[in-house]
């Protein structure tokens, strides 16, 4: 039986980079960063990986864990589109998505289809507002304004 989440990894190029947008950008408080290690390669289904780890906190407990291989090289340059199977995405709870919209603009971001976020006007996430974004690499991020009860 599940218990709860742990946390969300997310495999990025750059470790200082990754953590700077999560941190400066998205407001995460940045918990640990591991040195670099040799040692889980197998387990991850990477044999001889080399990976660094950051975990950043935010919410009440929540968090994300930025994983970057230094080796072997990525066989590829950005995370799969959104309608791929097996893509993923991390959806935010935000209080005031007019103004997070504000603050990301301001910081030089911009939303996927533009930065005018989507309404549901019916059914059960009626008065739901919200908008895609992406990180440095492409991983698909989302805000969220409504009652999420």
């Amino acid at each position: 039986m599940l218990r709860g989440q742990v946390h969300t990894g997310i495999t990025v190029s750059d470790l200082d980079k990754s953590i700077k947008f999560y941190r400066d950008v998205l407001g995460m408080r940045l918990v640990k960063t591991e040195p670099e290690r040799a040692t889980r390669g197998e387990k991850l289904g990477v044999p001889g990986a080399v990976i660094q780890i950051a975990v950043l906190e935010y919410g009440d407990g929540c968090s994300v864990e930025l994983i970057q291989y230094k080796h072997p090289p990525s066989p590829g340059e950005y995370a799969p589109p959104i309608n791929m199977p097996g893509s993923v995405h991390i959806a935010f709870k935000v209080d005031d998505i007019t103004s997070q919209i504000k603050k990301m603009q301001d910081l030089g971001i911009s939303f996927v289809g533009g930065p005018e976020y989507c309404s549901i006007d019916e059914g059960p996430l009626a008065g739901w507002k919200w908008i895609y974004f992406k990180d440095p690499d492409g991983a698909n991020l989302e805000f969220i304004e409504g009652d999420l009860a």
